[in-house]
C-alpha cells in the first residue's frame, strides 16, 4: 500500500559490511532519527554497494547476515517503520536501470575528482580501481533519485557524492525533462569521528570502532585500551585535551557538561590520570549504549517483527521505483516495447529507404 505524504523525501543508508558503530550514530544516525518526523524517509540498506570493494563469495554470503545486523541497529537506535521505509537496495530492479541510464550523463574525469574513491580502494587494498567503484557515486545517485529524495544526511565525507547526483539531476532534467529534484546534504553535528585507535576515523574495516550492539565489557575493554596522550608519561603530567580522542568522546557521548569541564581542567594540569578519564567514559558510554542493547533485545526475542518490517519497506520502495521509472521511461522515449507480436510495433515492415 503506498503511503500519502505531503513532507520532502529524505534518503539515505549503509552498506552491509558489518555492524554500525558510534561513527555512524554522531556521522548520520543520530540526524535519522531527528530528521524522519521532519521528512518522509527513506532508509536504504545498500548491498550492491557492497560489491564495488568485496566481490569475493565469502564476502557475499555474509550480506544476508550483515542486512539483518542493520535492521537491527536502525530498529535498536529508534528508526520507526510507522514513518519511515527500510529496504535492500538489491530488491529494487529499477536500481539496475536508472544506474544504466545516468552513467551515460558523466564523464571519468568528472568521477575520478570524488576524493573519497580513492580513500575507499585504499582502505580495500585495491591497486587499482575497478570500473564498480569508481561507478559506486553513480549508484550512490540512482539510490537518492529513485525515490525522487530532497535531502541527504550523510557524513562528511559523503558530501562530494551528493554534490554528484544534483549535478546528475539537473542534466537529466535539462536533457528529458524535469523529474528529479536536486537533492541537498545534510551533514551530521560532528560528522567524523575517531577511531579507538586515534589515528583514524571509526571504521568496521579498520579494526578501530565501538558498535553500538557491543556489550558492556566490551565497551569497557575498547575504551581502557584507547590511544590518549602520547607524551603523557604520568598522571601528574599536564595534558593535552584537543585531539585526544578520549576527550572527543566525552564530548560527544557524556551529557555530564560539568564532569567533562571538570576533568578537561584536572587532565591540563596533571591531577587527574587517564584511568579515571576512562572509566568515566566507559560509564557514560555504557550509560548511552543500553538503550539501544535493550531494543535490539527485544527484537531478537520477536525476529517477526523486524523480518515484517523489511518485507513491507520492500514492498513500499518497489512502488516508488516502478513509478519513477515509469515516468523515466516516458520522459526519455525508452517506453517503447520489442513484442514483435503486438499489432503496434511493425520493424519489419515496408521500408522506403
Amino acid at each position: 500500500m503506498k503511503m500519502t505524504n505531503t513532507k520532502p523525501r529524505l534518503l539515505t543508508g549503509d552498506r552491509p559490511t558489518g555492524r554500525l558503530h558510534l561513527g555512524h550514530y554522531v556521522g548520520s544516525l543520530a540526524n535519522r532519527v531527528r530528521l524522519q518526523h521532519q521528512y518522509e524517509s527513506f532508509f536504504i540498506i545498500a548491498d550492491l554497494h557492497t560489491l564495488t570493494t568485496k566481490p569475493e563469495p565469502q564476502y557475499i554470503k555474509d550480506i544476508p547476515i550483515f542486512v539483518r545486523e542493520t535492521v537491527l541497529d536502525y530498529l535498536a537506535v529508534g528508526i520507526d517503520p510507522q514513518i519511515s521505509t527500510i529496504f535492500v537496495q538489491s530488491a529494487i530492479p529499477e536500481t539496475y536501470q536508472l544506474n544504466l541510464l545516468l552513467e551515460m550523463l558523466v564523464t571519468v574525469p568528472r568521477l575520478e575528482r570524488i576524493p573519497s574513491l580513492k580513500e575507499m580502494a585504499r582502505d580495500a587494498h585495491i591497486d587499482s580501481m575497478p570500473f564498480g567503484l569508481l561507478g559506486y557515486p553513480v549508484l550512490q545517485a540512482v539510490d537518492i533519485l529513485l525515490p525522487r529524495a530532497e535531502v541527504v544526511p550523510v557524513g562528511k565525507d559523503n558530501q562530494s557524492h551528493v554534490e554528484l547526483a544534483r549535478e546528475l539531476a539537473r542534466r537529466f532534467n535539462n536533457l528529458y525533462g524535469e523529474v528529479f529534484p536536486e537533492p541537498e546534504a545534510i551533514i551530521g553535528d560532528v560528522p567524523t569521528l575517531v577511531g579507538t585507535d586515534g589515528q583514524n576515523k571509526m571504521s568496521k574495516s579498520l579494526g578501530n570502532a565501538i558498535y553500538l550492539s557491543d556489550d558492556a565489557t566490551t565497551v569497557e575493554e575498547k575504551v581502557m585500551g584507547m590511544y590518549t596522550d602520547p607524551k603523557r608519561l604520568r598522571a601528574t603530567d599536564p595534558g593535552t585535551v584537543e585531539g585526544n580522542p578520549v576527550f572527543t568522546y566525552h564530548d560527544a557521548f557524556n551529557p555530564s557538561r560539568a564532569e567533562v569541564d571538570d576533568l578537561k581542567e584536572r587532565y591540563r594540569v596533571g591531577k587527574v590520570g587517564d584511568v579515571e578519564v576512562k572509566k568515566k567514559l566507559v560509564k557514560a558510554l555504557n550509560d548511552f549504549l543500553e538503550p539501544f542493547r535493550e531494543k535490539r533485545a527485544y527484537y531478537l526475542a520477536h525476529p517477526t517483527y523486524p523480518r515484517d518490517v523489511l518485507a513491507n519497506g520492500i514492498r513500499r520502495m518497489q512502488a516508488e521505483a516502478k513509478e519513477t521509472m515509469d515516468i523515466v521511461r516516458s520522459i526519455t522515449g525508452l517506453e517503447y516495447s520489442f513484442d514483435l507480436f503486438a499489432d503496434e510495433v511493425d520493424l519489419f515492415g515496408e521500408y522506403d529507404g
